[in-house]
């Protein structure tokens, strides 16, 4: 039945519930998510889990990201940040503060003590951001960003890492020298690793479910989540922004057009939305497409913002469904090219191109919207891009967080998540 139903539909999305006034509950081997088969055989394959593992992880993950939010407010300027601890199944929280690591144990964290706590660590980053050029937000979107400076020259990408205490930066090896020369005034608090391979954004390679891009067979992406404006019926997906601008025609698989974009952000951010204006052709719901070849969905239903350390799941045109482990949050990224977008969640599940703007999501009792898939760390092998499994090499990708993305388009468009 899905797979004839599948053939309706544009392939990923989902619903609107969310985790307000959710209570913190504790984890356990005695409680376990319930996941979908391709989910399942996904996690053990990207993860090495067990089936059993991998459900327990599941609702373990879904208790840690609601203490996440708990603890970051009560602790106040003595939070040092937090990451999902896997060998535990418990949130670990970094706290600057001694005499508070009971108060964090006795929630049912893992507590840590630390020398810098995030506020400071994300001024640091806030430095970075500047010089790269980022614009004071107030939440429009409409201020320019400035040319990045000198000073950042050479850096990949930047992000506050909670398990090392510090703010990570990677810097292209051979090419970052008097940028990585300035970071020596933060001290401990900054810390630099080295790559040969500049990111870039991942869009335009084959796939299953697919958003082409200006004609149908020309350039495309994935398609993200469905949302949706429930006071006057319009429909619209949300996917990458660098994918293509406003008022491009996007057409999906069978040939018929879709709508075209309705609004497009790249760079600073990378988020759009599709509008569905073709809606005899296309069937839309709270669906994740998690193996486009073959039309397995499964329903997402709100969205999340996790801590370092949870595991996630994408589905893309390219590499289908992959599971990862969230590594980085709020990281700015410099692509091939020069264009830096800020806020991306860095994971280690595969992206390749063709890929961008396909759904994120975590798994828990219920799966919940991550993000849009930005971009990756892609390796020539035989003439093709691939991600860094094929060469024996760390996956780094990268999504768009839906934290940030939907609460805007809800507030200039209404729309919330199917």
């Amino acid at each position: 039945m899905r797979k004839s139903f599948r053939t309706l539909m544009i392939g990923v999305s989902a619903v609107a519930l969310g985790f307000a006034g959710s209570a913190v509950g504790t984890a356990g081997p005695e409680r376990a998510a319930d996941l979908p088969s391709d989910v399942v055989s996904a996690m053990q394959r990207d993860l090495g889990l067990t089936a059993g593992q991998a459900a327990r992880r599941a609702a373990q993950q879904d208790d840690a990201d609601r203490l996440d939010d708990v603890l970051k407010g009560r602790l106040g300027t003595a939070f040092g940040g937090a990451w999902f601890d896997a060998d535990s199944g418990k949130l670990a929280v970094a706290v600057t503060d001694a005499a508070r690591a009971g108060e964090v144990r006795a929630a049912g964290a893992r507590a840590h003590v630390v020398r810098h706590s995030e506020s400071d660590l994300e001024k640091i980053k806030k430095d970075l951001d500047s010089l790269a050029g980022r614009a004071e937000d107030d939440g429009s979107r409409t201020k320019p960003g400035r040319a990045p400076s000198d000073a950042v020259k050479g850096l990949t990408s930047w992000s506050v890492d909670p398990r090392t205490n510090a703010v990570t930066v990677v810097a292209l090896a051979g090419k970052s020298e008097k940028a990585v020369a300035g970071l020596k005034k933060y001290g401990d608090a900054v810390k630099v690793e080295y790559t040969d391979v500049e990111p870039s954004t991942t869009a335009f390679l084959d796939g299953g479910d697919v958003l082409y891009y200006g004609a149908f067979g020309g350039g495309y992406c994935s398609a993200g989540f469905n949302v949706r404006n429930v006071s006057n019926g319009l429909r619209y997906v949300l996917t990458a922004g660098h994918c293509g601008p406003a008022g491009t025609a996007v057409y999906g698989y069978t040939g018929a057009q879709i709508g075209t974009v309705q609004s497009a952000f790249f760079p600073t951010y990378d988020d759009a939305l599709v509008r569905v204006t073709n809606t005899g052709a296309w069937t839309q719901g709270p669906w994740v497409d998690v193996n486009p070849s073959q039309g397995g969905v499964v329903t997402v239903s709100g969205y999340s913002d996790s801590p370092v350390g949870t595991a996630i799941c994408k589905s893309g045109v390219t590499t289908k469904l992959t599971c990862g482990v969230i590594t980085a949050k709020r990281q700015t990224v410099t692509y091939t090219g020069g264009q830096t977008v800020y806020d991306l969640t860095r994971h280690s599940a595969c992206v390749e191109r063709g890929d961008s703007g396909g759904s994120n999501y975590r798994n828990s009792g219920t799966r919940t919207a991550e993000g849009v898939t930005s971009g990756a760390q892609l390796y020539l092998v035989n003439g093709q891009y691939r991600c860094g499994q094929a060469v024996g090499q760390p996956n780094v990708s990268w999504y768009y967080p839906a934290a940030i993305s939907l609460p805007y388009y809800q507030s200039v468009y209404g729309v919330t998540l199917w």
